[in-house]
């Protein structure tokens, strides 16, 4: 046997969102409910994987390019979800917000991690508007679950993810980039002085995630 003939078993590179396609096509109908104050939705990780695969063109026609910032400032729920894969899937970072926090401790992460995405949860109005006026680094704001604030009030773009959907999502290749490639990145909480960023690579994300499953 020459080594012609036979290759390394399951050579893949250890990218996240390999975990959306699993579950997108073993678990396509699985029920993904989201409990809210309007009552309870329900999806599919099938559905849930269209969708954030569409999103992520619709990132690309935005002008992102891999390695950039996607902030979220939002709550627990399935257009939340849809956000996380639609830009790690495609190379940006993720920057999940904690909107419990001040308008001050959030813009002064905004600007370190130069975050040019900002996508906001329902009820964040004013706290959005504070973000977008105190960081010039944001191009565009995407509403998510229904979001309202007052788009007259805020200097840049604004857009529901449904309309980003409609106007501009198409299908996008994903993983195509190193396992070594950043995918999310978040701020410490217990710390001397002030939050600092901390990046988490594909790769370290995906064993963390097995690992989980293994205890």
């Amino acid at each position: 046997m020459t080594s012609a003939s036979f290759g390394p078993m399951q050579d893949y590179a250890l990218t996240v969102d390999r975990f959306l396609d699993h579950g997108a096509k073993w678990h396509g109908t699985a029920k993904v409910v989201t409990a809210g104050p309007g009552g309870d939705t329900v999806t599919g990780y099938g559905e849930i994987r269209e969708r954030a695969n569409r999103l992520s063109g619709a990132l690309l026609d935005l002008g992102l390019e891999p390695g950039d910032r996607v902030a979220t400032l939002a709550w627990n729920t399935r257009h939340h979800v849809e956000v996380w894969y639609a830009a790690m899937g495609v190379g940006l970072v993720c920057h999940t917000l904690n909107p419990r926090l001040t308008a001050a401790h959030l813009a002064a992460m905004i600007l370190q991690a130069n975050d040019r995405i900002l996508v906001v949860g329902a009820g964040l109005g004013e706290l959005t508007k504070a973000l977008v006026k105190a960081c010039p680094c944001i191009e565009r704001v995407i509403l998510l679950d229904g979001a309202t604030p007052d788009a007259e009030a805020i200097r840049t773009p604004v857009v529901a993810v449904e309309s980003l959907l409609a106007e501009a999502g198409r299908p996008a290749s994903w993983g195509q980039f190193e396992e070594t490639a950043l995918a999310g990145l978040c701020f410490t909480s217990g710390t001397t002085g002030a939050p600092k960023g901390v990046a988490y690579t594909h790769r370290s994300n995906y064993l963390h995630t097995i690992r989980s499953l293994q205890a």
